[in-house]
């Protein structure tokens, strides 16, 4: 897994520079109709090689890329060609600059690809609601949006699918609670995925730094997840507010 504090070690890159990447790949995984799984392996392999490899600035894109077309190779049945990938980097880079990074990437991680992807868990805690399709398109809002925030890397994947459901369950069904069903399909109790839960509502809470994934679950196709989201956190922010005694 990476390391949730590879950034220390890292000379130029910063985690504002990081999401920025993340929300970019986001949208090129958008351009590219790509699985959601490839989205999400591409974020953890570029992670893992900052974790292990200084980069500078000027590449950072590049590790971006060359993540994003190997998690294709792996995760979609037809991957795309090298030209996507030049054309969307807006010719940044050649193909044979990102083929050479493809060698060194895989070199780096030892053509280690395997990953417990968050989208895994998710399908199977979806059982415990019968696959409602509110709560699961919530939670994966909640999942593609962690993504962003570099905090969540101290989460192990299973942690942040389940406090996913357990969150959208809440939000959309407040008066559910957290059964034996759900608890043995996650993995979890509720106190285990407090900590995790409360990250999400601290993220959402806040000013929307990155379009790209509120722009994609805003839509109807998607239940407009984003926007239902958006609504809850400011109500929940107002009846704080209300509550909160006047100094």
């Amino acid at each position: 897994m990476p390391d949730p504090n590879y950034i220390s070690f890292q000379t130029e890159v910063t985690w504002a520079m990081r999401s920025v990447l993340v929300d970019w790949l986001v949208e090129i995984n958008m351009k590219l109709k790509l699985l959601p799984e490839t989205l999400f392996l591409a974020v953890y392999l570029t992670d893992r090689f900052l974790s292990i490899r200084t980069v500078s600035v000027t590449k950072l894109q590049l590790v971006g890329i060359t993540a994003t077309l190997i998690a294709s190779k792996y995760e979609e049945i037809l991957s795309p060609s090298i030209s996507n990938f030049v054309y969307l980097s807006d010719n940044t880079f050649d193909d044979q600059e990102i083929l050479k990074a493809e060698v060194y990437m895989l070199n780096s991680l030892q053509f280690n690809l395997s990953y417990p992807n968050p989208y895994m868990f998710l399908r199977r805690i979806s059982k415990g609601d019968n696959y409602d399709i509110q709560t699961r398109t919530l939670a994966k809002y909640f999942l593609e949006s962690s993504l962003l925030e570099h905090s969540f890397l101290s989460y192990p994947p299973s942690i942040l699918a389940a406090s996913a459901m357990y969150l959208a369950r809440k939000m959309i069904f407040p008066k559910t609670d957290w059964n034996q069903r759900m608890s043995f399909f996650s993995g979890y109790s509720e106190p285990q995925l407090m900590p995790c839960a409360k990250s999400y509502i601290s993220f959402f809470q806040r000013p929307l730094a990155h379009e790209t994934v509120f722009k994609k679950f805003s839509s109807r196709r998607l239940l407009k997840a984003s926007i239902f989201v958006r609504d809850y956190m400011v109500k929940l922010q107002g009846q704080t507010s209300s509550t909160t005694p006047a100094q």
